[in-house]
């Protein structure tokens, strides 16, 4: 077991704490964590840091609706939703945006997509009470809510979009109509919103490009002209061409079968 994987408070898991801050737990869970924090000073602390952090960066920077924007783009979108976490979750999201300490997945179930230059994403799935990591071919249900975490240890411009069967590509994370520029500092980035699966049965997949700083680096427009066209090829997930100062993950988004 790697030093990365050990709780920073021993008898609770990072991933509880972090469910915890965004009020995805039930009231057992929560209490579990209450105890714990009233028992260890540095636990209460490390949640009080937290919180108040969280409060400052939403006053100074709140996030637009990216649900209604993709309406605008998308009359008949296969998702059911990105919602827009106005609740301590949305802060947290924002924070998490930001480098701070994120869910760290216990080694035995961590799944995680790996591309050149180590980018890697991972899902991250609330099934009724219950939150887990989607494994690389664990199927997804109507109903899942479903968050985005991007990791790279050089970072860049994030962009994410949404592919269908039927070519279809829908901007999620990074353009003008969702909300304006991501950067990805080198680390960890949980994105804001989640993605909710609807009843359809058309195959989708996720997008994650990054690029560089430097002029040979494509434009937001560039990067969804790139996907549209290699959505047109045979196959499915599309087989995408690489761009100059472009890197990418493409992560299909399995349904159960009924």
């Amino acid at each position: 077991m790697s030093p990365s994987s050990l709780p920073r408070f021993p008898g609770v898991p990072d991933l509880l704490i972090e469910r915890y801050l965004c009020g995805e737990v039930t009231p057992e869970e929560a209490g579990s964590v209450e105890q714990a924090a009233h028992e260890m000073p540095l636990l209460a602390a490390y949640l009080e840091e937290r919180r108040a952090a969280q409060s400052a960066f939403v006053r100074r920077r709140p996030f637009s609706n990216i649900e209604a924007r993709l309406q605008e783009t998308r009359p008949t979108p296969a998702w059911a939703g990105v919602e827009r976490w106005v609740q301590p979750v949305l802060a947290l999201c924002a924070l998490l945006a930001l480098g701070l300490p994120l869910l760290r997945p216990a080694p035995d179930v961590e799944e995680r997509i790996r591309v050149r230059g180590g980018l890697t994403t991972r899902l991250h799935v609330k099934r009724g009470d219950v939150v887990f990591e989607q494994a690389q071919d664990g199927a997804l249900r109507a109903g899942d809510r479903v968050r985005l975490e991007v990791e790279d240890p050089v970072g860049g411009a994030l962009y994410v979009l949404a592919v269908d069967g039927a070519g279809r590509v829908t901007p999620l994370h990074g353009f003008p109509e969702t909300g304006g520029e991501l950067r990805l500092e080198p680390g960890r980035i949980l994105l804001p919103g989640s993605l909710e699966l609807d009843t359809g049965s058309e195959r989708e997949a996720l997008v994650f490009v990054l690029t560089s700083s430097t002029r040979e680096a494509p434009s937001p427009t560039a990067v969804r002209r790139w996907l549209e066209q290699g959505a047109r090829t045979a196959g499915f997930p599309p087989t995408l061409e690489p761009l100059p100062a472009l890197r990418h993950a493409v992560r299909e988004l399995p349904r159960e079968q009924r």
